[in-house]
């Protein structure tokens, strides 16, 4: 079966116009909560480390997603705890030359099943890493949202938001 690309089909369609994306990403923590379960980007690999996650599909809940991405990255069977927050990020001009807003749902998840291996094309690598000193994330925005995780979600139960990047 051919997969199909989503956002490949939407650009052949408007160029480089301004679109929403709408993208999922799980948070895993260790049983005693000191590590976080962390990707190395193959599209970044130089530069830090990221959340398992990515763009929902046409028709896929964000809970699906980040399901489906978990598996697809990381190996791990995972499902959804809970609500950690909601981040917004505009490019004007992105590596493609595409103008594009992001909207990313962050979401706890806990381990079901499975076994730790990167998919070697999105991820090349799959680690727990100590979240203190706080892991170095690959991208600005990766690194806000590292800290609030960190920060705000571990002392609460509360939901973060972030705007444009914030």
């Amino acid at each position: 079966m051919t997969e199909k690309n989503y956002i490949a089909d939407m650009r052949a369609l408007v160029g480089h116009q301004g679109m929403i994306f709408v993208t999922a990403f799980g948070v895993l923590w260790s049983a005693d909560r000191t590590e976080i379960l962390l990707e190395r980007r193959a599209d970044s690999p130089d530069t830090g480390w990221g959340f398992p996650g990515g763009f929902l599909d046409y028709g896929e809940s964000p809970m699906q997603a980040v399901v489906r991405e978990f598996k697809e990255e990381t190996g791990l069977d995972v499902e959804v705890v809970r609500v950690l927050g909601l981040s917004t990020h505009i490019t004007d001009k992105n590596a493609w030359g595409d103008a594009q807003e992001n909207i990313a749902i962050g979401f706890e998840v806990q381990l079901v099943g499975g076994r730790i291996q990167a998919d070697g094309d999105e991820t090349l690598e799959v680690k727990w890493l100590p979240v203190s000193p706080e892991p170095q994330m690959f991208v600005p925005q990766a690194q806000r949202t590292m800290h609030k995780i960190l920060t705000e979600n571990e002392g609460s139960d509360k939901a973060w938001f972030r705007e444009n990047g914030e």
